[in-house]
């Protein structure tokens, strides 16, 4: 049953082709509003529901070059953070409204990707306690986002997934002298693994800082 809330933040293919190696993406304003309005509740305050899109084949993050949401004569361009996260906003209303959302990107084949995520990165020396601090909210979001009985199926989060730019190869220092490795721009581990460490130093800060449920 815990495969159950992973799907829930599965990838969605929604694509049009467009000319060239462009794509565009159409869906409705309430198809997402459901998982975003619970980054207005309480007890996660350093974790969100984010909205990218993800190259199916190479699992990278595309590019969006444009978004936008249409209603009738309404035309509201969207913001795109710098790691190509969409930023929607979450109103009550737009989900009355129901606007039609646009989403162009540089790559084909992409999808729409769902994650639980830290607000900020992660950069320089990073305490333990406080990567410690985020399971729990991580935690209490998947279930959020999971609905009604979540804590029933909802894997555990034992640790953090850490990603990079440029597909970063090196490690991550621990106090105690040991490293964390970084391939592919991808870091993973459990909290278990940084016992005996008060810190970690990253050799770059962070694109997104997801997760980590080990596979059963």
């Amino acid at each position: 049953m815990k495969k159950t809330a992973l799907a829930l933040l599965a990838s969605l293919s929604l694509g049009v082709s467009l000319p060239a190696a462009a794509q565009e993406y159409m869906f409705t304003y309430s198809k997402l509003y459901t998982q975003l309005k619970n980054n207005t509740k309480e007890g996660h305050d350093d974790v969100k529901v984010a909205v990218f899109f993800v190259d199916q084949q190479a699992q990278t993050i595309c590019h969006i070059s444009k978004a936008w949401m249409e209603k009738e004569e309404h035309y509201e361009e969207l913001k795109v953070s710098p790691t190509h996260e969409l930023l929607l906003p979450v109103d009550q209303n737009l989900r009355s409204a129901n606007p039609l959302i646009f989403v162009q990107t540089q790559e084909q084949e992409c999808a729409y990707s769902l994650v639980v995520m830290t607000q900020e990165p992660l950069a320089g020396t990073v305490e333990v306690a406080l990567l410690e601090s985020l399971l729990p909210q991580m935690q209490a979001m998947l279930e959020d986002v999971s609905g009604m009985f979540s804590s029933w199926f909802t894997p555990d989060v034992e640790g953090l997934t850490l990603e990079f730019d440029n597909k970063l190869a090196g490690n991550i220092a621990l106090s105690n002298g040991k490293q964390i490795p970084i391939t592919q721009g991808r870091a993973k581990f459990t909290l278990e693994e940084l016992n005996g460490s008060d810190s970690i130093t990253l050799p770059e800060p962070t694109v997104r800082v997801l997760p980590y449920i080990p596979a059963q």
